[in-house]
């Protein structure tokens, strides 16, 4: 069980799921729609089993399962539950209500509706923390790490996952919310500005630069696929569908053996050179 009054300053709860007092009640960048289309795709989706493969992964390496674990932003929780599968003792922090229902629904332990904020969370209380594709929703995301730092507790760590190359950006960044894509050495600068040291950086998900260069962002230039913001919700779900589904035959074979490759380097801390992700383990010094 996770005392979550060692974390937030005020917290109530209400059908299971935990709330902390929020002054401005701030919404995700993503609609409770967006939520619930992710929801029916992500337990079938190769995505999101590679990157919470990954994620769970160097976590086991850099983490201690037995102290407590905040997913930042999580959503409807699929990394959480991977993790907690695995036996780390991890709670989701997620500000929409619909994604915290649905992490109840796919079996979460411990969920609490609310964001990371100066009032909401104590200073230094936070031993290990998740920041999964979440920094790139934020404007001022050099003030957001500073407040990160403040809410880890000493030596606290954070792992942290960001889209990597603005060569990337499509109309599907916009449409997410994002304000930019990251370069590692960017990312590593901004991050020892903001009082933390680097343990681990590195990029991923290297097989998916150039389909999404030559796909998402070179059809899009051509006018030979739809900005995303011009799709019909029917669209866009047959869209992601595409992107995200489970694949099968050769296409999953071929998968399986660049996600076994990469994650292998990644564990023996071979430098990938370039992805379309970043991920980084970050120490409060």
């Amino acid at each position: 069980m996770i005392d979550l009054g060692q974390y937030f300053t005020a917290v109530r709860e209400e059908n299971g799921i935990a709330f902390c007092s929020l002054e401005d009640n701030t919404a995700s960048k993503f609609s409770e729609e967006m939520q619930d289309s992710l929801f029916q795709l992500e337990d079938t989706s190769w995505w999101f089993q590679y990157r919470a493969d990954v994620i769970a992964s160097l976590a086991e390496k850099s983490f201690v399962f037995d102290r407590t674990t905040i997913d930042c932003g999580g959503g409807n929780g699929y990394t959480t539950y991977c993790m907690q599968q695995k036996g780390c003792r991890i709670a989701l922090l997620e500000p929409t209500l619909t994604a915290c229902q649905n992490g109840k629904r796919r079996g979460l332990r411990t969920v609490v509706c609310g964001t990371l904020e100066k009032d909401t969370v104590k200073d230094g209380s936070i031993e290990q923390l998740l920041l999964l594709d979440v920094l790139e929703h934020i404007e001022d995301d050099a003030q957001f790490l500073r407040t990160v730092y403040e809410k880890l507790a000493p030596d606290g760590k954070l792992l942290l996952t960001v889209p990597a190359f603005q060569a990337l950006w499509s109309s599907e960044d916009t449409a997410a919310g994002h304000y930019r894509r990251y370069r590692l050495e960017g990312l590593r600068r901004l991050a020892q500005a903001s009082g933390f040291s680097v343990e681990y950086a590195n990029y991923f998900m290297e097989f998916l630069f150039l389909p999404i260069l030559f796909v998402r962002v070179g059809l899009e230039r051509l006018g030979l696929l739809k900005p995303a913001g011009e799709r019909t919700s029917a669209e866009r779900k047959e869209v992601a569908e595409k992107q995200f589904k489970e694949r099968g035959g050769v296409t999953r074979f071929a998968l399986e053996v660049l996600e076994r490759i990469e994650l292998g380097r990644l564990l023996r801390g071979r430098r990938v050179r370039f992805g379309s992700s970043i991920i980084c383990v970050l120490r409060k010094g």
